[in-house]
């Protein structure tokens, strides 16, 4: 019962001294008794808060103070989840810094993005940072304080102040104009859903900083490590990003693997498709979805974006991501029908064959990989899988499954 619950957790932490994996969740609409109790539980996860190697917790903001106590005693945290009510809070009334001194802290999961002068951590060392809310300018902000940051996985807010997105950054003047290549990162989610027309405004701000480096003759590249990249956007936004120098200024050449997410079900909703996949030669694997094919019109666009030229095909035209090896599309055809109509399967089919042909001419690498991820349970998945069937060939895999692959 939550009367004995506080006497329950400290007899099972007494007399060990293993690591502790923690969940606790302490909502602020419980009764006062109730509170009361789940507080006294927290008090005795603090007394043991030297065991914490990974904790998860979601508190009202105002507990917070609660876990003063674990300053300085925080030698074994790895991991950090911490989701705070109210959960669109942007700092604190005073600054905490519980987690600062956490020698061996280095992933850190947040509900969302608090200010660095009232939440700090050690950045130096974090590799991992995770955000469900975070502005435009709290992303340069740390990239520039987490040097080996290996991940950064970002759900931007929603554009405010000023037409181009956020409020003036009260830290951007202060930024070091000649740090702008972030060399360590391997790993990066930007979710701009709430930011219809300005989900690339993260790199235009970066490779703005660029720009006022390569007045000095220094010539870098934002992310020459990074080879996971998934985006989030808004119906027609890829234009935005189609625009922008991805290759040799935001991206190495590295093989990167891209996910791309947003709700394709119109022809404005491919523009700059094609374009934005052209600035990413490099990349070996495309995840995209979600494609509502419910007209004859649209299902035909994204496959006549990825199909290979033939060699028939006067002059040399652009080759859209001619190292691809592995393609996962996430489609909703929103069909029950037994039998897959043939304007249904016969474009996608084409597309693979066009991109199974070797062609040492413009040095396309066939496709390794085609897996098919069906949104609606409703389709009918067996018949996909037969119409499919007489693409395989050895060396070739391709799938058929339910449900939805590209999650941001």
């Amino acid at each position: 019962s939550p009367a004995t619950l506080p006497k329950s957790c400290a007899f099972a932490f007494s007399g060990q001294e293993c690591p502790l994996t923690i969940a606790f969740t302490c909502a602020s609409d419980v009764g006062a008794t109730a509170r009361d109790d789940w507080l006294r539980c927290l008090d005795s996860l603090v007394a043991v808060s030297e065991r914490w190697k990974s904790i998860d917790f979601f508190i009202p903001i105002t507990v917070l103070s609660r876990l003063l106590p674990a300053k300085g005693r925080l030698k074994s945290l790895e991991v950090l989840n911490l989701s705070l009510e109210p959960q669109n809070a942007r700092s604190l009334p005073r600054a905490v810094d519980i987690f600062e001194d956490a020698p061996k802290l280095t992933r850190v999961t947040m509900s969302s993005h608090l200010s660095l002068d009232t939440f700090r951590l050690p950045w130096k060392q974090i590799i991992e940072y995770r955000t469900k809310l975070m502005e435009v300018w709290n992303c340069v902000e740390v990239l520039h304080h987490a040097p080996h940051l290996r991940a950064l996985h970002a759900k931007l807010e929603r554009a405010r102040g000023n037409i181009s997105g956020d409020t003036a950054s009260p830290y951007s003047d202060h930024l070091d104009h000649k740090t702008f290549s972030y060399e360590s990162l391997t790993s990066l989610s930007i979710n701009g859903l709430m930011r219809p027309g300005y989900e690339h405004e993260l790199f235009l701000r970066l490779l703005q900083v660029s720009s006022d480096s390569d007045k000095a003759n220094v010539t870098q590249i934002l992310f020459p490590s990074l080879t996971n990249f998934r985006l989030a956007t808004s119906s027609g936004s890829l234009i935005n990003f189609a625009a922008l120098p991805l290759a040799g200024s935001c991206f190495g050449s590295l093989s990167m693997k891209v996910t791309i997410r947003s709700v394709f079900d119109a022809l404005a909703d491919y523009s700059g498709a094609k374009d934005f996949l052209l600035g990413l030669p490099m990349v070996r694997q495309l995840t995209f979805g979600v494609c509502f094919h419910h007209n004859r019109d649209v299902v035909h666009i994204l496959y006549e974006i990825l199909s290979l030229p033939s060699s028939s095909d006067s002059g040399r035209p652009l080759v859209v991501l001619p190292k691809l090896e592995v393609l996962v599309l996430d489609i909703d055809y929103d069909n029950k029908d037994l039998l897959i109509p043939s304007w249904v399967i016969d474009p996608l089919k084409k597309m693979i064959r066009s991109r199974r042909t070797k062609d040492f001419v413009r040095r396309c690498i066939p496709l390794q990989k085609f897996h098919l991820y069906l949104a609606s349970w409703e389709t009918p998945r067996e018949s996909f899988a037969k119409g499919l069937q007489d693409l395989t060939e050895e060396g070739f895999e391709i799938r058929v499954l339910r449900g939805l692959f590209a999650q941001v």
